[in-house]
């Protein structure tokens, strides 16, 4: 019996990670050209790995990454809330540069929310059950979502401290398949 997986694929490139700046919840840019290539690329590597379904962040960047791969697999999508990325409050669009330390301040501090955000362990806690809830199926599926998913991943399977979960950072359109039991 080949063991069930769970696909995590971060959303393809936009405007936004151009430029350099945060997304966050509030901020939502379409996918560039080549965040569209990046999406069927990843589709092209999921096309032959048994993936019965695909979840999806209720965000633009991520939908239309996840409707790219739907289409090349023949799969439903559906969209949850749960894969919301960190909600980042006021600092969403800004220069990531320009922002750093108060990402590091409140990373440090994972009980402290963001202003007008939420804190890093509320994400942590929401990507968590979300994971936990995929185990129980069995089955294998993707899940087209941020790269704060992705650089949390082994928290979520694993637990470790908070503090040391980096959220920043990680690159956009990439696949990490991961046994999910």
């Amino acid at each position: 019996m080949v063991r069930p997986k769970l696909y995590l694929v971060t959303h393809g490139e936009t405007a936004l990670d151009l430029e350099g700046r945060m997304h966050g919840q509030t901020v939502d840019a379409p996918l560039t050209l080549k965040g569209w290539m990046t999406a069927q690329k990843a589709a092209k590597q999921l096309k032959d790995k048994s993936i019965t379904k695909i979840y999806s962040s209720p965000l633009k960047r991520a939908r239309e990454t996840a409707q790219v791969i739907a289409q090349q697999l023949g799969v439903p999508v559906e969209v949850r809330d749960e894969l919301l990325p960190m909600d980042i409050g006021r600092m969403a669009g800004a220069k990531s540069s320009s922002i750093e330390p108060l990402l590091n301040y409140f990373s440090a501090r994972p009980e402290k929310p963001i202003p007008d955000g939420e804190s890093k362990s509320a994400f942590l806690g929401r990507w968590k059950g979300f994971y936990q809830k995929l185990r129980g199926q069995k089955r294998t599926v993707a899940v087209v979502a941020h790269s704060q998913h992705a650089l949390a991943l082994e928290y979520v399977r694993k637990g470790t401290d908070p503090r040391k979960v980096k959220l920043w950072g990680a690159k956009a359109g990439e696949v990490h398949a991961i046994p999910i039991w």
